[in-house]
């Protein structure tokens, strides 16, 4: 090989790498498969088919390397799942505190009698 190439050549494949983001493992971050996704228990290589992971299955990913997310299913199995068939999960919903205070206040009214007719109304708009 000629060595004026060698600087092209390492350019070349340093520019073809991916960065691996790797993510807190105490608290990863929420993820929900946006399609029904692939699941690769052994890696994206492996020489079975891939499981299938229903759409809007809640993941959290553990690292992100080359198109692929490592993640953890909620009954505790990890593996891969191609990174654009994952979404952002939505934010927990924000828990309403219970006050007794509030229930107590709340007055039972009973409903009327409409079959009754209220003295208030003319006679001549009365129907007997």
């Amino acid at each position: 090989m000629k060595p004026e190439l060698l600087p092209i050549l390492v350019a070349i494949v340093l520019a073809g790498c991916q960065s691996v983001e790797t993510f807190n493992q105490e608290t990863p971050p929420e993820y929900m498969t946006a399609t029904r996704a692939d699941f690769f228990a052994r890696g994206p290589a492996q020489s079975t088919p891939p499981e299938k992971i229903e759409k809007d299955t809640f993941v959290k990913v553990l690292k992100k390397d080359s198109g692929y997310a490592v993640v953890k299913l909620l009954d505790g199995r990890t593996g891969y799942i191609p990174y654009f068939e994952l979404k952002p999960a939505p934010p927990e919903a924000p828990e309403v505190p219970f006050d007794p205070a509030i229930v107590e206040d709340i007055i039972e009214v009973p409903l009327p009698d409409f079959a009754e007719i209220p003295d208030e109304v003319p006679e001549k708009l009365r129907k007997r």
